[in-house]
């Protein structure tokens, strides 16, 4: 029926194939091909999604990024609709390499065997033995860990776990040696310890092991550089790198074919491809929950232009602030090239400082006033004036404000699996972009409503508010447009909305006249609808809705009078949001859940199309390698809750010093100065069990008390606020520490997570599955158990300014002499 949609013939060709069917089903079927027949205006990108060699593809002036097997079902598919329909588009993305489609059936397999050997009850094998398996070296791990976001090793081939038995040749005399891992290009070898061996080292090896059993033909052996030497108390492991391989070309077609043939059996090295797996798994969870707000800053002929801001559910309330009353970003005027200069002068690991701001409405027009904490130490009466008024004002706000550096080069994900090519890189529209790229300002709001009355007490003369105009942000000079581009994460939404067209009556009233419109996309919370012409609604208005068509096929539901909220309306005034208004029971909810559970195989999931694809991604790397935030992840097993998982950036935050400093054992990441005995788990999963995914985050403050006795010793005490009994007891606490210690304090937001993004890893799940079934349940279980995540940032120096500015100096000195020390 596919050719003849179009065509007169079709409804004489359609009733006669249907003429067994039930009208009811006639009118679906019927339905189904003509979304099937709509035309499609989706971008395909399979780059990194499906088994094959993706290459750009182009057509009607649009280029799609596909295999040779897409591009069969797409040629196929225009020839059968003739043009780029729905049904195209659903027919390549679910083509059977799709690493999503994949995994799905991998996993209903598993579900499967897994219900009939439950079904069969538990089986014994023959001649089993009672003693229990001890489990292997490589699966026993710490069970605190700490993941380094954007942070990949990958190899450009196959390694196999394999005991090779060598003799090295080193300036010593030679010695027997043993391998652990073996590839074409390099191995890991376990030497004794007390050898000497160091980094950058040359080594020849004798593979004795092989010479057995086969001839190599090697007189020489093969030379080897020392990567990396990982010293333990009886043995050292050393990771090399083969010198030269090209030299030797016969040899390492031999190793690569003895490799693919014993990989099975041997067992390939899964390392990297786990760790990469769960690092990208942990990344999914994090970026969508920022609380910071990362503002990407170009430097062109040493003028500074805030090109991009990367916006999530949780710091949009960062950027709706800096908008004037035209809605237009001020972030130009805030992060001029004079602060930037400031920050980039400080000579610590973190460039940052904390940035005070207000706003004043005068005359229909909105006025911003901000100053940095190294702007007002230069002006100690201006200080007061500015934190007397300013907190005197609803708009007060007060950010931790930290310059990161990047490049252009980190937007990429270098991350491969063994044996495969790198990701294509950024495209040339993106790069040009991206080239002046130098810096990431991270604005991260750490004020309070009860904060406000510390800087409030500040006194100031009322007659010399006009110097604060010094800290105003000037309304001559037009700002330059700062774009938000969002992070783009599947499961950023609360429910998958799916791609219909049917009509749809609304009103705003009763007695208001109806507009035509049809839906492009509904849930069970929610519908996008376009009207036939632009209508005069706003965000929060309330219209009834009425379903004509999809009443006929579901007369036990009255689809009409259904309350809704607009939620956004178009610039054109044509396409709206809509939310369900709050009335329980609410019909067209209870409609559209039976309508999805009955139809989610036909329905297709609505893919937003980004205004230029691949920015969010690469605007997420860069922030990525950048970022000195930390992340605290909550898992939750059963009723129980914990914290064993923590995340950092390319630099570590002061919190993760502080932790290696007041860990007893080496080697092991000791969370009790973060945790206190459970204290802090315990608060969240409260906070948790009465929060949704799309509620805004709980913050709460972490102060760590540091004394250093004479001896150069540290002691380390460490409060949350919410464990102290009264305000009282906290200010005392503070004020205490200011005085006669050393305090560092953190900002933690407190958020629930959604549902993980399969997709995101299903390459690397799907690469471990082949070889290892065992660890990839392993990997998606630790995942799948991650119920809330804590984005964290340093306060101390704000904490510090609020209650005794005065100590400002010196406890910022103090604070750096801790964080230089080693362990």
């Amino acid at each position: 029926m596919k050719g003849l949609l179009n065509s007169p013939e079709f409804e004489q060709t359609f009733a006669s194939l249907t003429v067994s069917l039930p009208k009811s089903k006639q009118f679906l079927l019927k339905m189904e091909l003509k979304r099937l027949a709509q035309p499609c205006s989706y971008f395909i990108d399979l780059r990194g999604h499906v088994d094959g060699d993706v290459k750009p593809f182009q057509h009607m002036e649009k280029t799609h990024y596909l295999d040779d097997n897409a591009k069969q079902i797409f040629e196929s598919g225009i020839k059968d609709y003739g043009e780029y329909t729905l049904g195209v588009y659903e027919e390549v993305m679910n083509a059977d390499n799709n690493f999503r489609v994949r995994h799905r059936k991998e996993t209903e397999e598993r579900v499967k065997n897994t219900l009939e050997s439950l079904r069969k009850g538990p089986l014994l094998p023959e001649n089993s033995s009672p003693v229990e398996k001890e489990p292997d070296a490589e699966e026993v791990t710490n069970s605190n860990k700490l993941v380094q976001f954007g942070y990949y090793i990958s190899r450009r081939e196959e390694r196999m776990n394999y005991g090779l038995e060598v003799e090295v040749r080193s300036a010593e005399s030679p010695f027997a040696a043993m391998t652990s891992d073996l590839s074409v290009s390099g191995c890991k070898l376990k030497v004794p310890a007390g050898k000497g061996i160091q980094v950058g080292d040359q080594l020849n090896l004798i593979l004795k092991g092989l010479e057995k059993e086969f001839t190599l033909d090697l007189p020489n052996g093969l030379n080897y550089q020392v990567l990396q030497v990982d010293e333990q108390e009886k043995f050292a492991y050393l990771r090399l790198k083969r010198l030269d391989p090209e030299q030797e070309p016969q040899f390492n077609q031999f190793l690569q074919s003895f490799i693919h043939g014993n990989k099975r059996r041997y067992k390939i090295n899964l390392d990297n491809t786990t760790d990469a797996a769960l690092t990208k798994g942990y990344e999914q969870y994090y970026l969508p929950r920022i609380n910071s707000l990362p503002i990407y800053l170009t430097v062109t002929d040493g003028i500074v232009h805030s090109r991009f801001c990367l916006t999530s559910d949780y710091n949009k309330a960062s950027w709706h602030y800096f908008l004037d009353e035209q809605q237009h970003s001020v972030l130009n005027l805030l992060l001029s090239a004079r602060r930037l200069k400031q920050l980039l002068n400080i000579d610590t690991a973190e460039r940052s400082c904390i940035l005070y701001c207000f706003t004043h409405a005068a005359k229909g027009k909105l006025y911003f006033y901000a100053a940095t904490s190294i702007e007002l130490a230069l002006a100690p009466a201006l200080r007061d004036m500015f934190f007397g008024f300013g907190a005197g004002k609803p708009s007060w706000r007060v950010f931790h404000f930290n310059v990161l550096k990047t490049h252009v080069s980190k937007s990429q994900n270098e991350f491969a699996l063994p044996g495969s090519v790198n990701s294509e890189p950024c495209s040339p529209l993106i790069s040009s972009m991206l080239k002046d790229m130098h810096y990431i300002v991270a604005l991260t709001e750490i004020s309070a409503p009860e904060h406000r009355s510390h800087y409030a007490n500040h006194s100031y003369d009322s007659t010399k508010l006009a110097e604060l105009n010094k800290f105003g942000l000037s309304k001559a000079v037009q700002p330059q447009p700062c774009e938000a581009i969002p992070i783009h994460y599947v499961n950023l939404r609360a429910e998958s909305r799916y791609l219909y067209k049917t009509t749809v009556l609304l009103k705003k009233q009763d007695e208001h006249p109806v507009i035509n419109a049809f839906t492009r996309d509904f849930s069970s919370g929610g519908l996008q609808l376009e009207c036939t012409e632009p209508v005069d609604f706003n965000k929060g208005d309330l219209l009834l809705l009425e379903l004509p068509d999809l009443q006929k096929i579901a007369p036990k539901y009255p689809l009409h009078h259904l309350p809704y909220e607009v939620m956004a309306v178009s610039k054109s005034k044509t396409i709206m949001n809509l939310k369900i208004a709050k009335v329980e029971p609410h019909i067209g909810k209870q409609f559209f859940q039976q309508l999805i559970q009955s139809n989610r195989h036909k329905l297709t999931v609505a893919e937003e199309t980004p205004k230029y694809p691949g920015l969010s991604d690469a605007l997420r790397n860069m922030y990525l390698k950048a970022l000195n935030n930390i992340a605290i992840f909550v898992h939750r097993r059963g009723l129980r809750h914990e914290i064993s998982v923590l995340g950092r950036g390319a630099q570590p935050n002061a919190l993760h010093k502080l932790l290696q400093l007041a860990q007893t054992q080496a080697q092991i990441l000791d969370l009790t100065l973060l945790t206190k005995q459970n204290v802090l788990t315990q608060e969240i999963a409260n906070q948790l069990k009465h929060m949704k995914r799309q509620d805004a985050a709980k913050s709460c403050e972490l102060y760590i008390r540091v004394t250093e006795s004479e001896r150069g010793a540290l002691e380390f005490v460490s409060y949350y606020d919410f464990e102290f009994a009264s305000v009282e007891e906290q200010n005392v606490f503070v004020l205490d520490a200011l005085e006669h210690h050393i305090l560092f304090s953190f900002r933690l937001f407190v958020s629930r997570t959604g549902k993980l993004d399969a997709d995101y890893i299903a390459k690397e799940i799907g690469y471990i599955s082949v070889y290892a079934i065992h660890k990839a349940k392993s990997l998606e279980e630790e995942l799948w158990h991650v119920e809330g995540v804590a984005d964290g940032v340093e306060c101390s120096a704000e904490v510090v300014s609020r209650y005794n500015v005065q100590a400002s100096d010196r406890q910022q000195q103090a604070r750096q002499r801790i964080l230089i020390r080693d362990r």
